[in-house]
């Protein structure tokens, strides 16, 4: 954990000055300490004779890099660390007096490092190499050194004219290992270095090695001649033992195949002694033996984490019998080996949970807690983008997203979480202050409580006198959470930017950054034109939006490589004579095109209408309103997935509620949960909860039951699954269409008709329209008024609010959605939707007021 309290940064003309309390220990307080004045250097950056290499080029960096600041020239020299600015590790200075216990060969202490000003000096001293490069960054941050994205024009260089500073502190990683890297890796190569530098900067380099990638494959590799010959060592999946590719699993309940893998790991350690761990994360997607595997069944248990984990749990116990110290199995609570286990985790076996992939009903939360009643030391493997799930848009990831991203990485502290993977990609346009915010928070989780004064400082450093609309920009795109169109968002992005580089004026620096965050945009919208198109447009679209993100890639602003990956493919993206290659960087000209247009093309929406709060007690309302019969029933989304609710009405109480389940298999193997919840349960538990369905396209008779009358919640768990579910004659079922229930989306996939409830006196019905992904199927549906006019068309809409003017005598009526694609989120009436009057719940307030009338 940091052990500094921040002092308030002091600026007289030019000079700097910091200062900083101890926590962990108590000296003497450090002294002020004066580096360089009016361009001369007042002391020299020493290294101790015979230090390693890493030594020397952080105290190389640092003698550079205070040159820059002050435009004095800073001599490295040799020597006991006495005098000047002393570089290095403990070991090298076995003179000074530190008063500090480091312990350099424990795995979790090797980032520790020191900050102490001396009279006539300072000591940057470091555990290990890698501390000492840590000391050295953090000693330049602190007199306001910066590099918020990777890449030149992202670093921020202060002019300093005296270069005063005073702190004593000691540093410790909250997060002992921390990785933000890029799926789809850093193939076409201008990133590497960049990256790499950004890493060193943030203090985000590893000093323990965490590995626990997909390992299964690997293992089989290295011994396929073993497993052809012992085909039994392949998992049972449909009366066959084979090799299948990349999902292959092992039969973990066959001995001999645990000791194969034992005795591989063994040896890979051996070969590799100075390795922190070895990863037995399995093979990725499902493949694991079958019920009726017998070896499986007489490891006592068909729970797949249990599986897993006693393999993980041998590995661990044998590499730690070899004497070469203590060495760690590193695995993922993932997919089907996700859920908590039986079985006692071993001591050295570091369980990273993935926060997506969630299988068997459990929550995050649940997960979490049990892997750690099991005895787990826990790391988090989270989402911060994926290019398929957010195509670099923004606000689409949670990369990007900085609070919330602050708040998960100190919350997952909080639950015993010490290792920190975050899977993203090279898109500093849309995510880059999100992943700022994340690297400063995993080594100090209190930073969590200054995320407004980092994005106030990144604001005034980055873009000074653009300070204003730039905050306007990244609040707009990484905080705001209003719904807006993608015209609305994008024509709002364009005008700051406009603001923004008209006061930037001939600050060089600061016009770059804007330069690259108006390619960001103009890349958001070709992809939104692209995702828009139709027909022969759709690929003239594509090649534009192709040939965009090539052509800006070295902004790292979008993660080009992975957009060509998903969009055109990895052939065309190694093909260096591709005809959508262009290496000419836009030019000032081009950009200022990019930016006029985008203006002139994309107009900001004010709302017009004014969103109503409903409750959300519901009673049934088809007698007490007179609902309208319908002619037609309508119908559910057909293919709801993951977290889904429903609303009903029992009627009296005790009550057995059957329902007919069917669940087609997507992802799932496990049982789903579906959980029965009502208001009235104190404790806000589920009052009733079946895990009895499985994903085979069976129908399964599910009974809740219940002690209470009145509203209840359903909620379905699947996985990804798709359920259907045939609910019982005559009971009120009405599905929640308010942004306010989590998961919301999930429900409404596939084609769906159902009616809502416009209250008397409402004079326009308002909301919400947007398909369920991008990839999914364009909004598509009509809407009828209670006379069954047709009233409004979505087939031509995008993403985006609707408003639909009220006609005299259609309030108080059932209005209806016909023949739906998307979501439709209800703003002016009540958010609830039912395939019929008689099934439809109402708020309460709703049913009263309009009875009355």
């Amino acid at each position: 954990m940091s052990s500094v309290i921040f002092g308030i940064m002091k600026s007289l003309a030019l000079s700097v000055a910091l200062s900083f309390a101890m926590l962990l220990f108590v000296p003497a307080a450090g002294a002020q300490t004066i580096l360089a004045e009016n361009g001369t250097a007042l002391m020299p950056v020493v290294v101790a004779p015979g230090c390693s290499e890493p030594v020397r080029k952080s105290a190389e960096q640092l003698a550079a890099m205070l040159q820059r600041m002050s435009g004095a020239s800073f001599d490295l020299v040799e020597g006991g660390g006495g005098d000047g600015i002393a570089v290095g590790t403990y070991r090298d200075f076995p003179d000074l007096e530190l008063d500090i216990e480091f312990a350099s060969d424990d795995p979790f202490r090797r980032e520790e490092y020191l900050l102490r000003t001396v009279d006539g000096g300072a000591h940057l001293i470091g555990a290990t190499d890698l501390a000492v490069q840590h000391a050295v960054w953090d000693f330049l941050y602190r007199l306001g050194y910066r590099q918020y994205f990777p890449g030149a024009v992202w670093e921020v260089v202060p002019a300093i004219e005296t270069v005063r500073i005073e702190l004593d502190t000691l540093e410790a990683p909250d997060y002992l290992a921390r990785r933000i890297w890029y799926n789809w890796g850093l193939r076409w190569g201008y990133n590497v270095k960049p990256y790499n530098e950004w890493q060193a900067r943030n203090r985000m380099a590893r000093g323990f090695g965490l590995h626990s990638g997909h390992a299964y494959g690997n293992v089989h590799q290295a011994t396929k001649s073993v497993f052809d010959d012992n085909p039994s060592f392949y998992a049972l999946v449909n009366g066959e033992r084979k090799h299948r590719g990349g999902d292959t699993k092992f039969c973990i309940g066959n001995p001999e195949l645990r000791k194969l893998v034992v005795d591989h790991a063994v040896k890979r350690v051996r070969d590799n002694p100075d390795m922190d761990s070895i990863s037995m994360d399995p093979s990725d997607g499902g493949g694991w033996c079958d019920a009726d595997c017998e070896l499986c069944a007489e490891l006592g248990s068909g729970s797949i984490s249990d599986r897993a984990l006693t393999l993980a749990n041998d590995v661990a116990a044998a590499i730690n019998a070899l004497g070469l110290g203590d060495k760690y199995v590193g695995m993922y609570a993932y997919n089907q080996h996700g859920p908590p286990p039986t079985i006692d985790v071993h001591d050295n076996v570091i369980m990273s949970v993935a926060t997506g992939f969630l299988r068997g009903g459990y929550s995050l939360a649940e997960i979490i807690e049990g892997w750690r009643e099991r005895g787990a030391r826990l790391g988090i493997y989270d989402y911060f983008s994926v290019v398929a799930w957010d195509w670099n848009l923004p606000r689409r990831a949670r990369g990007g997203r900085v609070y919330e991203v602050a708040d998960r990485i100190r919350e997952f502290h909080n639950d015993g979480a010490r290792f920190f993977d975050a899977e993203s990609g090279d898109a500093w346009g849309p995510y880059g202050l999100g992943y700022y915010v994340a690297g400063r928070v995993m080594w100090d989780v209190e930073e969590a409580g200054r995320v407004g004064l980092i994005m106030d400082e990144f604001m005034e450093k980055a873009f000074g006198p653009a300070r204003e609309p730039m905050a306007k920009f990244y609040h707009l795109i990484a905080v705001d959470k209003e719904r807006r169109s993608a015209g609305d968002l994008l024509g709002r992005m364009y005008r700051h930017l406009d603001q923004a580089q008209r006061l930037a004026d001939d600050h060089s620096g600061v016009l770059e950054r804007i330069e690259h965050l108006i390619l960001y945009t103009r890349y958001a919208e070709l992809y939104q034109q692209y995702a828009d198109a139709t027909g022969g447009a759709k690929e003239k679209a594509r090649e534009t939006l192709l040939a965009h993100a090539y052509r800006m890639r070295e902004t790292m602003m979008v993660h080009s490589y992975g957009i060509w990956a998903r969009l055109i493919g990895q052939g065309a993206a190694h093909t260096d004579d591709h005809e959508l290659k262009d290496d000419r960087p836009f030019s000032k000209d081009d950009i200022a095109v990019f930016l006029d247009q985008g203006i002139k093309n994309n107009v900001p929406v004010d709302l017009d209408f004014t969103a109503v709060e409903y409750s959300d007690d519901l009673v049934p309302a088809a007698e007490r309103l007179a609902l309208d019969d319908v002619d037609t029933v309508g119908n559910h989304p057909p293919v709801p997935q993951d977290r889904h609710n429903y609303l009903i009405w029992v009627e009296s109480a005790p009550a057995e509620i059957p329902l007919d389940v069917t669940v087609r298999k997507v992802w799932d193997l496990r049982p789903h949960k579906i959980k029965l919840f009502s208001p009235k349960e104190v404790y806000v538990e589920a009052v009733d909860t079946s895990d009895i369905v499985r994903p085979d396209g069976e129908t399964y008779k599910v009974v809740l039951k219940t002690p209470y009358s009145g509203l209840h919640r359903i909620e379905v768990v699947d996985g990804g699954d798709y359920t259907r579910i045939v609910w019982p004659d005559g009971m009120p079922v009405t599905l929640p269409s308010s942004e306010d229930i989590p998961g919301v989306g999930n429900h409404f996939r596939g084609e769906w008709s159902l009616y809502f409830y416009v209250p008397r006196g409402t004079e326009t019905v308002g909301g919400w329209a947007a398909r369920i992904a991008s990839w999914a199927p364009r909004l598509s549906g009509l809407v009828r008024d209670g006379d069954g006019n047709e009233v409004h068309d979505f087939s031509a809409a995008e993403d985006g609010f609707f408003n639909i003017e009220v006609p005299t005598g259609q309030d108080g009526r059932l209005w209806k959605f016909e023949k739906s694609q998307g979501v439709r989120l209800m703003m002016t009436v009540p958010p609830y939707l039912a395939r019929s009057g008689k099934e439809l719940l109402l708020p309460r307030e709703v049913v009263e007021a309009d009875e009355a009338q």
